[in-house]
C-alpha cells in the first residue's frame, strides 16, 4: 500500500470524520421520495427474472435498516464515499427489513432522479444497465454487493455519476436505491466520487425597512450567484436540494434556517427552495417558460425582523447531505454542519 502524503492523510482522516457524523444523522433525513415506474417491465425486458428463484415475488413496502460500505467507508445508514467506477458497495440489512424471500432491485441514480419534474420522468435519470436484482434471505435481512457502473450512462444525458460541479453546486449527489419490483423504493444512500468536487459556498444580501426603530430584513441571494440554469461557477444555497427548508412534513421534519444579527439569534421567515430538475412535461411552476432539461437552483428568501444594529449578518440553513458545510451557529441537523453565508458589509436600505 502506498504511503499517504501529509495532505492525503489529513483528507483521509477528515473524510472518515465526516462519515462517522452521517452514521448519526437520522435516517428520515437520508431518504428521497423516489417513485420508480416499472422495474417489474425493465427486469423482464433485460431476461433477468430467469436467474430468480420459484419463490421470489414482488412484495409492499417495508421498513429496513440497511448498511453501506466500501474499501474507504465504513459502514453506515446514509452515504459511501471515494466511491470509483467499477468498485463494489457492500450492503447489509438488518432481519426484518424486507419480507422474506423476496426479488428485489438496486439500481444507480442521478441526483437529478429526485427532483425532476414531472416526476413520471426519473427513469430517464437512472442506469438502467446498473440494475441487479438481489434475493432476500429467509428472515427479511439482505446480504450482498453492488457493483458501480464503470462508465454511467443514463437515458438523460445530463444524468450524470459523479455528479456534475453544477448538481453538486445545488447539494446533489448520485444514489444507490433498493427498490421492490413493484416500483416501490425501500432503501437508499447517498453516493459520492473519489475526487468529486465540494459545493461552492452561498451568498447572501439583505435589504432593510425602517418602522418606528423596528428592521425588517429582506434576505436572498447576491444577484447573478445562482441563476438558472445553474452552472459549475454557481453559488448557490445548497443544503436541502430535494425538500428544501423548512420542511416540516419531509423526513419526519427539516428545522427553520437559523439568523444571527449583530451576535444575537433573531426570529425569521427565512426559507430555501428545493431544486427543481424541469424535463418535457414539467409540471412544476417554477419551470413555466424554461426549455427542458434546466436545473432550477435553490433560492433563499424571507425576512429577518430586530431592532438591533445591523451588520453582520449571517444566515444558515439545515445541511442533509454529505458535503461538509461551513455553519458556525449551533447545528440544525444532528452529525452535519449547517451551510452558511455571512454579509458584512453594509445592507441596502430599501
Amino acid at each position: 500500500m502506498p504511503r499517504l502524503s501529509g495532505y492525503d492523510l489529513d483528507k483521509e482522516m477528515h473524510v472518515q470524520g465526516r462519515i462517522r457524523q452521517l452514521s448519526r444523522i437520522p435516517r428520515r433525513f437520508i431518504r428521497r421520495p423516489f417513485a420508480w415506474a416499472s422495474i417489474a417491465g425493465l427486469a423482464c425486458a433485460g431476461g433477468l427474472f430467469a436467474a430468480a428463484p420459484a419463490q421470489a415475488l414482488p412484495l409492499p413496502p417495508s421498513a429496513s435498516v440497511c448498511n453501506y460500505s466500501n474499501a474507504t467507508t465504513p459502514a453506515n445508514p446514509s452515504a459511501v464515499t471515494g466511491v470509483t467506477g467499477g468498485s463494489k458497495i457492500t450492503i447489509s440489512c438488518a432481519a426484518g427489513s424486507f419480507s422474506p424471500n423476496s426479488l428485489l432491485a438496486i439500481i444507480e441514480a442521478s441526483g437529478l432522479a429526485g427532483i425532476v419534474s414531472p416526476s413520471s420522468a426519473e427513469l430517464q435519470e437512472v442506469d438502467l444497465g446498473s440494475l441487479q436484482l438481489v434475493v432476500t434471505k429467509a428472515d427479511g435481512s439482505l446480504d450482498t454487493t453492488f457493483t458501480v457502473p464503470t462508465s454511467f450512462a443514463a437515458p438523460d444525458a445530463n444524468a450524470a455519476c459523479p455528479a456534475t460541479q453544477a448538481q453538486v453546486n445545488v447539494g446533489l449527489t448520485c444514489n444507490l436505491v433498493i427498490a421492490s419490483l413493484s416500483a416501490a423504493p425501500l432503501d437508499e444512500a447517498m453516493v459520492v466520487y473519489q475526487d468529486q468536487g465540494s459545493p461552492n459556498s452561498p451568498t447572501l444580501q439583505t435589504t432593510f425597512t425602517v418602522n418606528h426603530g423596528v428592521k425588517t430584513l429582506t434576505e436572498s441571494d447576491v444577484p447573478g450567484a445562482c441563476s438558472i440554469p445553474v452552472t459549475a461557477d454557481s453559488h448557490c444555497w445548497w443544503g436541502a436540494a430535494v425538500t428544501g427548508a423548512p420542511n416540516p412534513t419531509a423526513f419526519s421534519g427539516i428545522p427553520n434556517l437559523e439568523a444571527l444579527v449583530s451576535k444575537h439569534l433573531m426570529s425569521n421567515s427565512l426559507q430555501v427552495s428545493p431544486a427543481v430538475y424541469c424535463q418535457t412535461g414539467a409540471t412544476a411552476a417554477v419551470c413555466a417558460g424554461l426549455p427542458a432539461q434546466t436545473l432550477v437552483p435553490p433560492a433563499l428568501s424571507g425576512t429577518i425582523t430586530t431592532s438591533t444594529g445591523l451588520p453582520p449578518v449571517t444566515v444558515d440553513e439545515p445541511n442533509t447531505t454529505p458535503y461538509q458545510g461551513n455553519g458556525k451557529l449551533p447545528v440544525l441537523v444532528s452529525g452535519s454542519s449547517n451551510v452558511e453565508a455571512i454579509q458584512t458589509g453594509l445592507p441596502i436600505h430599501s
